[in-house]
């Protein structure tokens, strides 16, 4: 697998140039969407971005020992084993209960110093945060704890595009919230509400922050948005072809022997299967065949045949059969210029998922090639 961290850092680079006077906050989690959370991070830093978003505990540590400069913000609830490790090395942390508030309160005793947090509002994702219409009371309880600094405050975008007059009911709702923190005479240093999706649809809802996950691996939560941003896809899974076999008309292929083929078929084994992050849907067999998989090998098409295995899966090889040979690398995903092109978003329809999940499926044991330009 091929990750283009010159890629990620062109992707960046694009959405700071949308930016009036907003900071880019990348979000990194679930290992940086499959890419790697280290050397990503890394990148991103070293090209000047400053914010980072974390879900769990260890991302946030794994995160700070590559990035020490930066501000590393956790979205994700943490356990109270966790807190004061994390609290030691600069990390943030989402807050949205009392109890939390308490023990952070507790902790910045033991620290000498204030535990830096950012307050979550739920403003109609029903997911995590203060509900939005309970903020101000929320906020002035907050005001016990001396040792809680609250710099920013959040909430999330339920929906993108396609449901336009709802992110416009959860900017209002928000923007509710942000007066009556100022009622309070509260006013945290950073507001933010944009992921990917809020930040393509207005700057009315960049505020200080935008928070971009998907879109900095070339990917939108529009198919037609990452042509026109320009984006790239950062991510090539690649796998070798390590066997042909030339199969009669008639005969089976692989598990059930689900792969059939009419006539004298050049069958290819490559060594990649759904345990690599390949979905087992994506196989050729019954009512799944116009969903198949497709992989590509010098610019030609090359369908599944048959049911994806854990380890391998088969290709028809017949429109190369006088060009490939074994050994040779072959594209399951991604972008490569000798071999062509397979979105996120077309394997995503095929099996009638997100490309989120189809992207962080690849992380989980396919060897990773960086590559910087």
């Amino acid at each position: 697998m091929e990750i283009h961290l010159d890629r990620i850092v062109r992707n960046a680079q694009r959405f700071q140039r949308m930016l009036r006077r907003a900071e880019l906050a990348a979000v990194v989690k679930a290992d940086a969407y499959g890419h790697g959370i280290e050397p990503v991070s890394a990148a991103l830093h070293r090209a000047g971005v400053r914010w980072f978003c974390v879900s769990t505990a260890e991302e946030a540590h794994r995160l700070r020992d590559v990035v020490s400069s930066g501000r590393v913000m956790l979205m994700g609830p943490v356990d109270r084993r966790d807190v004061r490790d994390l609290a030691k090395r600069g990390v943030i942390f989402t807050l949205f209960t009392i109890d939390f508030a308490d023990d952070l309160d507790r902790l910045s005793k033991r620290l000498g110093r204030p535990v830096r947090v950012h307050l979550k509002i739920d403003t109609g994702m029903n997911r995590l945060g203060v509900e939005w219409n309970q903020a101000g009371d929320f906020a002035l309880r907050l005001g016990l704890f001396r040792g809680v600094r609250v710099e920013g405050i959040y909430s999330h975008l339920a929906t993108s595009l396609e449901n336009l007059p709802f992110m416009r009911l959860q900017r209002r709702r928000f923007e509710w919230c942000l007066k009556q923190m100022r009622r309070l005479r509260l006013t945290p240093r950073y507001r933010h509400l944009a992921n990917t999706g809020g930040v393509l649809t207005s700057c009315d809802f960049h505020y200080d922050l935008v928070r971009v996950g998907l879109g900095l691996y070339g990917v939108t939560p529009r198919p037609e948005q990452s042509a026109k941003l320009n984006l790239e896809e950062a991510m090539a899974v690649k796998a070798r072809l390590i066997s042909v076999k030339w199969v009669e008309p008639d005969e089976g292929v692989g598990y059930g022997l689900a792969g059939r083929v009419e006539r004298l078929t050049p069958v290819g084994v490559v060594q990649v299967g759904y345990a690599d992050g390949l979905d087992w849907r994506l196989s050729h067999t019954g009512q799944r065949r116009r969903n198949a998989a497709v992989a590509c090998y010098g610019g030609r098409a090359l369908p599944v045949i048959g049911r994806i295995c854990m380890d391998q899966c088969f290709l028809d090889l017949s429109r190369v059969a006088d060009d490939i040979e074994t050994g040779d690398p072959i594209l399951i995903q991604g972008n490569d210029p000798a071999h062509g092109t397979i979105t996120f978003w077309e394997t995503a329809k095929k099996i009638g998922t997100i490309p989120y999940e189809v992207m962080t499926g690849f992380g989980k044991r396919l060897p990773r090639k960086y590559i910087t330009g």
